[in-house]
């Protein structure tokens, strides 16, 4: 399979509705490299955070204290297995969030998945994935049209794709992804709550003009059930895309076409211009990645469809020219505006930033200060939010070599 294919495999991966239901209180760090056989990584990690709006609300609409101290500890562990055909990585992590004023807030926020790759053969590759997750807000959900509010969420998601090679110059692949969103939905937050599920079918080609660009086709169905409407919305996106290796450290994807929303109850068919697009650059230690993607999603929020716009950037580089201090910072901003015939819906604006600097003084530890931003805009009367935390954690990270 040609670097371009895979490429092309992970950005339509990452750029499907997948939710991701992970509080990022620090940075990531960067991926751990893996000898073969298995590895045992525990982790445990504490955090001190100041939130100045812990109960979500619109501004105006909280006049007394609405902030507070929370001191999170988050376990965590990953078992990882590395073969000649195989991979196998699975893996738990928790977060215990104990607010010093609000205790009533006191909550866990816990994580699971498993993921496996199987190069079958010189041509034949398969893989499958799934996770769970329980958040206790709805600004972790990594996913448009879906309004910002201290509300319980559970989200599972699981998919699995094969990649086949016809020939030294042409690929196909295909994937299966599904996913469930369901929220706590006392009285109050019932009409703009909604959740759902998605089935989401996608299937590409590749061609390899050269050594560095590749040419081909994607098509993308996905069927959405949203609760409380009255059927299901069916979507069909068609698009021509380019995978280009820029230079050894720079790569670009990009995809342009047609979505398409099938009439419903709710709203007459529409069609519209898809977009997405990505560039990457990857050396030594420092990585940058921007991107673009413009299509129709369904509204686990208020229910319908939206058309979703959303612009990325993230970018992580060492510091003073140091191994051991570093820069990481990303930020997204979510356009969502209503396609569907429905009084409650309405459109969201977006944003959430993160930036933390870290010092690792030994491999197995890191200490990082961080601070991140969340806004939220509708025309709904109190739709307008913000959300600041600053603060500090310390992670301890090990792998351990099992026999």
């Amino acid at each position: 399979m040609t670097r371009t294919t895979r490429i092309t495999i992970v950005l339509s991966a990452l750029l499907t509705a997948g939710v991701t239901a992970q509080e990022q209180l620090g940075s990531g760090g960067l991926q751990p490299s893996y000898r073969g056989g298995w590895t045992f990584t525990p982790t445990m990690g504490f955090a001190e955070t100041y939130d100045d709006n812990i109960s979500l609300f619109g501004r105006g609409s909280a006049e007394q204290q609405n902030d507070d101290f929370i001191s999170t500890i988050f376990p965590g562990a990953d078992l990882h297995f590395g073969g000649k055909h195989t991979t196998l990585d699975s893996g738990y992590s928790g977060s215990f969030l104990n607010y010093t004023t609000f205790s009533v807030l006191n909550r866990w926020d816990q994580r699971a998945r498993v993921e496996i790759k199987r190069q079958e053969t010189a041509r034949l590759k398969w893989g499958g994935r799934a996770s769970m997750a329980m958040m206790p807000t709805t600004d972790l959900i990594e996913l448009g049209g879906i309004p910002f509010r201290h509300t319980g969420a559970t989200t599972s998601d699981m998919r699995g794709g094969v990649e086949y090679a016809l020939t030294a110059r042409n690929s196909l692949s295909a994937s299966i992804n599904r996913q469930v969103i369901n929220f706590d939905r006392p009285e109050e937050v019932r009409a703009f709550l909604r959740g759902g599920r998605v089935l989401e079918m996608i299937e590409g080609w590749r061609h390899k003009v050269s050594g560095r660009m590749a040419l081909g086709a994607d098509y993308t169905y996905r069927r959405a059930t949203v609760v409380d409407d009255p059927e299901p919305f069916n979507i069909h996106t068609t698009e021509a895309a380019i995978d280009y290796e820029i230079s050894p450290s720079w790569t670009f994807s990009g995809a342009a076409g047609m979505v398409h929303l099938q009439a419903t109850q709710l709203t007459t068919p529409k069609t519209g211009p898809a977009w997405r697009l990505r560039i990457e650059r990857h050396r030594q230690r420092r990585t940058f990645h921007a991107g673009y993607i413009r299509s129709y999603i369904p509204s686990f929020g208020f229910g319908g469809t939206i058309q979703n716009q959303e612009i990325g950037v993230g970018y992580r580089t060492p510091l003073f020219g140091s191994r051991r201090l570093y820069l990481d910072t990303s930020g997204v901003f979510r356009d969502n505006d209503p396609l569907t015939n429905t009084v409650q819906q309405l459109p969201l604006r977006s944003l959430r930033t993160h930036t933390a600097i870290g010092w690792e003084p030994q491999p197995w530890v890191r200490l990082e200060g961080f601070y991140s931003l969340v806004q939220q805009s509708s025309l709904r009367a109190g739709g307008r939010l913000s959300r600041n935390r600053i603060g500090f954690q310390i992670v301890t990270s090990k792998p351990m070599r099992m026999q």
